[in-house]
Protein backbone atom coordinates (compact mmCIF):
# COMPACT_ATOMS: atom_id res chain seq x y z
CA UNK A 1 0.00 0.00 0.00
CA UNK A 2 2.96 2.27 0.77
CA UNK A 3 4.30 1.84 -2.73
CA UNK A 4 0.91 2.43 -4.26
CA UNK A 5 0.84 5.93 -2.72
CA UNK A 6 4.30 6.66 -4.04
CA UNK A 7 3.37 5.51 -7.54
CA UNK A 8 0.11 7.42 -7.44
CA UNK A 9 1.82 10.60 -6.27
CA UNK A 10 4.54 10.19 -8.93
CA UNK A 11 1.88 9.66 -11.61
CA UNK A 12 -0.03 12.75 -10.42
CA UNK A 13 3.10 14.94 -10.44
CA UNK A 14 4.16 13.76 -13.91
CA UNK A 15 0.71 14.24 -15.36
CA UNK A 16 0.18 17.68 -13.82
CA UNK A 17 3.62 18.93 -14.98
CA UNK A 18 2.86 17.81 -18.49
CA UNK A 19 -0.46 19.66 -18.33
CA UNK A 20 1.26 22.88 -17.18
CA UNK A 21 3.95 22.62 -19.86
CA UNK A 22 1.38 22.19 -22.61
CA UNK A 23 -0.44 25.40 -21.64
CA UNK A 24 2.71 27.56 -21.65
CA UNK A 25 2.88 29.45 -24.94
CA UNK A 26 6.34 29.62 -26.43
CA UNK A 27 7.88 33.05 -26.99
CA UNK A 28 8.44 32.28 -30.67
CA UNK A 29 4.70 31.68 -31.10
CA UNK A 30 3.84 35.01 -29.50
CA UNK A 31 6.38 36.88 -31.64
CA UNK A 32 5.14 35.18 -34.82
CA UNK A 33 1.52 36.07 -34.02
CA UNK A 34 2.50 39.66 -33.22
CA UNK A 35 4.38 40.01 -36.51
CA UNK A 36 1.27 38.90 -38.38
CA UNK A 37 -0.79 41.63 -36.71
CA UNK A 38 1.68 44.47 -37.49
CA UNK A 39 0.99 46.31 -40.73
CA UNK A 40 4.49 47.16 -41.94
CA UNK A 41 3.11 49.35 -44.74
CA UNK A 42 2.02 52.00 -42.26
CA UNK A 43 3.77 53.89 -39.51
CA UNK A 44 2.40 55.32 -36.28
CA UNK A 45 4.28 58.60 -36.68
CA UNK A 46 5.34 59.89 -40.08
CA UNK A 47 8.81 61.40 -40.60
CA UNK A 48 8.94 65.01 -39.54
CA UNK A 49 10.99 68.17 -39.45
CA UNK A 50 11.38 70.23 -36.28
CA UNK A 51 9.09 72.90 -37.71
CA UNK A 52 6.34 70.28 -38.20
CA UNK A 53 6.84 68.33 -34.98
CA UNK A 54 4.19 70.15 -32.93
CA UNK A 55 1.36 69.31 -35.35
CA UNK A 56 -1.12 66.42 -35.25
CA UNK A 57 -0.51 63.27 -37.31
CA UNK A 58 -2.13 64.21 -40.65
CA UNK A 59 -1.10 67.87 -40.47
CA UNK A 60 2.44 66.77 -39.60
CA UNK A 61 2.54 64.56 -42.70
CA UNK A 62 1.28 67.44 -44.89
CA UNK A 63 3.84 69.82 -43.35
CA UNK A 64 6.64 67.32 -44.01
CA UNK A 65 5.74 66.98 -47.71
CA UNK A 66 5.17 70.72 -48.05
CA UNK A 67 8.63 71.43 -46.61
CA UNK A 68 10.17 68.94 -49.05
CA UNK A 69 8.42 70.36 -52.09
CA UNK A 70 9.04 73.99 -51.06
CA UNK A 71 12.76 73.29 -50.72
CA UNK A 72 12.94 71.58 -54.13
CA UNK A 73 10.88 74.25 -55.92
CA UNK A 74 12.98 77.00 -54.30
CA UNK A 75 16.18 75.40 -55.64
CA UNK A 76 14.66 74.91 -59.07
CA UNK A 77 13.41 78.50 -59.23
CA UNK A 78 16.82 80.02 -58.45
CA UNK A 79 18.56 77.74 -60.93
CA UNK A 80 18.91 79.15 -64.38
CA UNK A 81 17.16 76.40 -66.35
CA UNK A 82 17.54 76.98 -70.08
CA UNK A 83 15.78 74.67 -72.53
CA UNK A 84 15.32 74.57 -76.29
CA UNK A 85 11.89 72.87 -76.06
CA UNK A 86 9.05 73.29 -73.58
CA UNK A 87 9.11 70.68 -70.85
CA UNK A 88 5.97 69.48 -69.08
CA UNK A 89 6.94 66.43 -67.07
CA UNK A 90 6.14 64.78 -63.76
CA UNK A 91 9.34 63.61 -62.17
CA UNK A 92 9.14 60.75 -59.66
CA UNK A 93 11.76 61.13 -56.92
CA UNK A 94 12.13 58.00 -54.77
CA UNK A 95 13.24 59.03 -51.30
CA UNK A 96 14.53 56.94 -48.40
CA UNK A 97 14.62 58.17 -44.80
CA UNK A 98 16.70 55.93 -42.56
CA UNK A 99 16.30 55.35 -38.82
CA UNK A 100 18.56 58.33 -38.09
CA UNK A 101 16.44 60.71 -40.19
CA UNK A 102 18.90 60.96 -43.07
CA UNK A 103 17.06 61.61 -46.34
CA UNK A 104 18.55 60.21 -49.52
CA UNK A 105 17.38 60.08 -53.11
CA UNK A 106 17.27 56.48 -54.32
CA UNK A 107 16.05 57.08 -57.85
CA UNK A 108 14.87 59.90 -60.10
CA UNK A 109 12.45 58.91 -62.85
CA UNK A 110 11.96 61.40 -65.67
CA UNK A 111 11.38 61.44 -69.38
CA UNK A 112 14.24 61.25 -71.85
CA UNK A 113 13.38 64.78 -73.08
CA UNK A 114 13.77 66.14 -69.55
CA UNK A 115 17.09 64.29 -69.15
CA UNK A 116 18.39 65.68 -72.44
CA UNK A 117 17.18 69.25 -71.87
CA UNK A 118 18.12 69.49 -68.16
CA UNK A 119 21.25 67.42 -67.52
CA UNK A 120 21.88 69.28 -64.23
CA UNK A 121 18.45 68.44 -62.82
CA UNK A 122 19.65 65.45 -60.79
CA UNK A 123 22.35 67.49 -59.06
CA UNK A 124 19.86 70.29 -58.29
CA UNK A 125 17.50 67.75 -56.71
CA UNK A 126 20.34 66.21 -54.69
CA UNK A 127 21.44 69.66 -53.49
CA UNK A 128 17.92 70.56 -52.42
CA UNK A 129 17.49 67.31 -50.46
CA UNK A 130 20.94 67.70 -48.85
CA UNK A 131 20.09 71.24 -47.70
CA UNK A 132 16.91 70.20 -45.89
CA UNK A 133 16.71 70.76 -42.13
CA UNK A 134 17.27 67.80 -39.80
CA UNK A 135 14.53 65.21 -40.17
CA UNK A 136 13.11 62.92 -37.52
CA UNK A 137 12.51 59.35 -38.70
CA UNK A 138 9.15 57.61 -38.73
CA UNK A 139 8.06 55.59 -35.70
CA UNK A 140 6.28 52.27 -35.50
CA UNK A 141 5.25 51.21 -32.01
CA UNK A 142 7.79 53.58 -30.48
CA UNK A 143 10.68 52.29 -32.59
CA UNK A 144 12.35 54.47 -35.22
CA UNK A 145 11.95 52.85 -38.64
CA UNK A 146 13.17 53.58 -42.15
CA UNK A 147 10.61 54.71 -44.71
CA UNK A 148 10.48 55.02 -48.47
CA UNK A 149 8.15 57.06 -50.59
CA UNK A 150 7.87 58.68 -54.00
CA UNK A 151 7.63 62.43 -54.27
CA UNK A 152 6.10 63.59 -57.57
CA UNK A 153 7.45 66.89 -58.90
CA UNK A 154 5.55 68.61 -61.69
CA UNK A 155 8.01 70.45 -63.90
CA UNK A 156 6.96 73.15 -66.39
CA UNK A 157 9.84 74.90 -68.14
CA UNK A 158 9.21 77.19 -71.10
CA UNK A 159 11.86 77.99 -73.71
Amino acid sequence: MKHLWKYGLLLLVCTSCEYINSTIVKEETIVAEEKKSINLDTVDEFPSFESCDHLEKEAQKDCFFQTLTDQIYERLSVSNLVVSKNIHDTIQVSLHIDTLGIIQIEKIQKSSLTSAQLPALDSILHESINSLPKAYPANKRGIQVATKFILPIILHVEE
